[in-house]
């Protein structure tokens, strides 16, 4: 379900959406809040991203709430006592959001708020002082280690550069022991590379060699070898020009089998589309031999459908009386609901007025004598035998209503049934015209046709096809015979060619090898050379490696010494790391301390500040509290209230009551109390509110409300300017209705538009304007305006 309300406020025009939907086990509910804008004459969303926001931004806007609403501008039926029955402390909620004073509290919360935050402060620089004032007294002590630290720096520095001299003086000694000993290496390294090198020439000499003998083998053959490719090329070239008179026969032949197949496409094609027509012919042969089946078989579904049409019409004209009979039924049961209410209306009467001893009118009040009660007696009896009697006539009426329409539904039911398979018989029917129409369309077109089928078959026959291609065909086999090929003669060049395929090889080894002989005895003569100057190289280096093992022997007696010096040297420099380790961390808090003393003075002025805000803000927090300036502001509007409700209410008693409110309550105990208690005074003294009848209490709740309402609209600072009263009148005798409508014109000009909802006929004509909703059964409701 959905609802859209829009409405006016200050100029300004709004929409509220709001919508609500089932689906299986869960539901959904939607809010949506739009403004009018008037330059593109379109709503502007003003949405919230949650409902509960939305409902917020709307309260906003409106300033204020439900709560207030009911308790003030809207007098929902039979609660216009929602503001009298309210406790002490609800009713001063209640005035509390008509005065807007919730932005006291939200201000008092704030007050609260930032008192916290002073506190935490205060209590943050409170702690900082005190460790302050424990670091800064050892700052002498941190002076006095500083000093003694500083001279023990000195002095084991001085020994650490003495150790760093020896301890240098050793290194570079064995620096140039380890260098000799990297040259002894690198040395051996180079002889064993001599070695390989020299491998590896006496290998290339002796290569070589063999090579130098294979070339001057392959140079002895070279009259044989330049015979056979000789031979080798002029058969060659004979074999070429077979080979491209072949390839010449074979491009034709290719040519011819292509012609040929076009020939046969043709005739297939041809074959194809005689058997396609000669199946078409057997297809519309079979349907022309359905003709005068179908034409039956439309005038046969033609009838069938003509009795449809027939039984359709029964079926609306069934519809139409049941349709009657539903409103005939629902206006009887109305009546009778009607008649047996007022039943109970009257019983009830009947037994208030028989309970009643002391001869009053139990709605009104007024005083009865026997023959007055008796006459009401009676008439009140009249009216119960009436209201039996026609309710029984009604029951009967209703009773053979639903009779006929028990016919009328079986009568329905047996006719649908009939009417069940019309759908079935109208496709038959469309189905049926379309064939006996495809039959007498067949019977045409068959004789067309046999004469295409003769015309083909006559082509393919005499081969009437394809004449551009049958005649290539023939100048095909023409060219073939002009080229002058001999196959066996091509055969016996391949089998030559082939025993003689070894000669182009065998020729570019006997060219290779004369250019290579002369570079190949070259290159042996410098092998050798290399391998002599390698022999002599390899003698220098073990000479020189022989020398320098002398001179390392020397060498771990050096690292022993260095081993030793190092680390005396560590430590030494581990004792100077300490000293100036402990000296930085005594430096550090010495210079903390006087950093600690300048912070003291900034953290003794900014905690001297923070308390008199402290001060502040507790003072702020009464002043805006409950009891403070809401209390003050309350006490001075309940006056004007008090003013308001008994202006009007002297016009509804004849000034015989008066309203009080009291904003304090003395205690038993000694005290007094903040309360918001309501007290009522007529003729009689002051009396509780719950000790006034029905049409009393009314009025003493009708005048609150509307002073309630008229405050709202002058002092909350709220743009709503609507007063709406919905039914409670009943309690009021003649008399009270017309002070009530007197008191509600005497407040016209407060509001902008007051709304009365009443089922009182009396107040039909009290208003200029009126709404008048009737309920119409099976319809629904109806509203028309009237102006008085």
């Amino acid at each position: 379900m959905q609802v859209e309300f829009v409405f006016d406020l200050e100029g300004d025009r709004y929409r509220i959406i709001r919508n609500y939907s089932i689906a299986q086990k869960s539901s959904r509910s939607g809010l949506e809040f739009q403004v009018f804008n008037q330059e593109d004459s379109e709503y502007i969303s003003l949405t919230c991203p949650t409902t509960r926001e939305t409902q917020e931004k709307i309260t906003k806007t409106l300033r204020i709430d439900y709560k207030t609403f009911i308790n003030s501008a809207f007098i929902l039926q039979g609660r216009i006592d929602e503001f009298s029955r309210k406790s002490a402390r609800e009713r001063k909620e209640i005035l509390s959001e008509i005065l807007g004073l919730s932005r006291y509290d939200e201000l008092a919360n704030l007050a609260k708020s930032h008192l916290r935050e002073i506190n935490n402060i205060i209590a943050i620089k409170e702690s900082r002082l005190e460790y302050i004032y424990q670091e800064t007294a050892n700052l002498d002590f941190y002076k006095e280690k500083i000093e003694e630290l500083s001279e023990s720096y000195k002095e084991i520095s001085r020994k650490i550069k003495t150790e760093e001299t020896k301890v240098g003086k050793l290194k570079e000694e064995i620096n140039i022991l380890k260098h000799k000993s990297e040259q002894c290496i690198e040395l051996e390294g180079r002889i064993e590379q001599y070695r390989q090198e020299m491998v590896r020439g006496q290998k290339q000499i002796e290569l070589r060699k063999k090579e130098i003998i294979d070339c001057e083998k392959i140079i002895s053959q070279k009259e044989k070898v330049l015979n056979d490719f000789s031979n080798y090329q002029k058969f060659n070239a004979e074999n070429n020009e077979f080979s491209r008179k072949l390839q010449r026969i074979r491009k034709i032949e290719e040519e011819k089998i292509l012609n040929e197949r076009k020939i046969e496409s043709k005739r297939a094609d041809l074959e194809v589309e005689v058997r396609n027509k000669q199946d078409r012919y057997k297809d519309l042969k079979m349907k022309a031999e359905q003709e005068i089946k179908n034409r039956n078989k439309v005038l046969e579904l033609e009838k069938k459908m003509e009795e449809i049409k027939l039984l359709e019409e029964q079926r609306e004209e069934i519809r139409q009386k049941g349709s009657e009979l539903n409103v005939e039924i629902n206006i009887i049961k109305g009546q009778i609901e009607r008649l047996e209410k007022d039943h109970k209306d009257n019983q009830e009467k009947l037994r208030l007025l028989r309970e009643n001893p002391e001869g009053e009118c139990p709605l009104c009040e007024a005083k009865l004598n026997v023959e007055r009660k008796s006459k009401i007696e009676d008439k009140i009896n009249r009216e119960i035998n009436l209201n039996l009697e026609q309710i029984e006539k009604l029951k009967k009426d209703a009773e053979e209503s639903s009779k006929q329409k028990d016919k009328l539904a079986e009568k329905w039911s047996e006719t649908n049934q009939r009417l069940k398979d019309k759908d079935v018989w109208q496709q038959k029917l469309s189905k049926v015209h379309f064939e006996y129409k495809e039959s007498k369309q067949a019977a045409k077109l068959m004789v067309g046709l046999q004469e295409e089928i003769k015309k083909l078959e006559k082509t393919i026959r005499v081969k009437d096809y394809a004449p551009e291609e049958q005649k290539r065909l023939k100048g095909f086999e023409g060219q073939i015979k002009k080229i002058d090929y001999d196959e066996t003669r091509h055969y016996q060049l391949n089998r030559k060619i082939e025993e003689l395929s070894h000669a182009p090889l065998e020729k570019a080894k006997l060219e290779e090898a004369e250019k290579k002989i002369g570079f190949l005895r070259d290159e042996l003569s410098e092998l050798k050379e290399n391998y002599q100057q390698k022999e002599l190289n390899l003698k220098d280096l073990e000479k020189k490696i022989e020398k320098i093992g002398v001179e390392l022997k020397e060498l771990p007696s050096l690292k022993g010494k260095l081993v030793q010096g190092e680390q005396v040297l560590n430590s030494d420099q581990t004792l100077k790391d300490k000293i100036l380790e402990e000296r930085g961390g005594y430096q550090s808090k010495f210079e903390q301390c006087l950093k600690l003393g300048k912070e003291k003075k900034e953290i003794s002025k900014e905690l001297e500040k923070s308390k008199k805000e402290q001060n502040i803000y507790e003072k702020l927090i009464v002043a805006f509290g409950k009891n403070g300036i809401q209390a003050l502001i309350i006490e001075n509007v309940l006056p004007e209230i008090e003013e308001e409700a008994n202006n009007l209410l002297a016009k509804l008693t004849n000034n015989s009551t008066r309203i009080s409110i009291a904003s304090l309550r003395d205690l038993k105990s000694g005290g007094i109390k903040e309360t918001l208690d309501i007290k009522i005074s007529d003729e009689l003294g002051t009396r509780d509110y719950e000790l006034y009848s029905g049409g009393e209490a009314f009025r003493i709740d009708f005048s609150l409300r509307i002073a309630l309402s008229k405050l709202l609209t002058r002092r909350a600072g709220t743009k709503l300017r609507t007063l709406v009263m919905d039914e409670g009148f009943g309690t009021q005798d003649e008399e009270g209705i017309d002070n009530l409508v007197q008191a509600i014109q005497s407040i016209s000009e407060d509001f902008d538009k007051i709304l009365v909802i009443t089922h009182l006929e009396s107040l039909k004509d009290a208003f200029p304007v009126r709404i008048e909703v009737t309920k119409l059964p099976g319809i629904g409701s109806r509203f028309e305006m009237i102006k008085n």
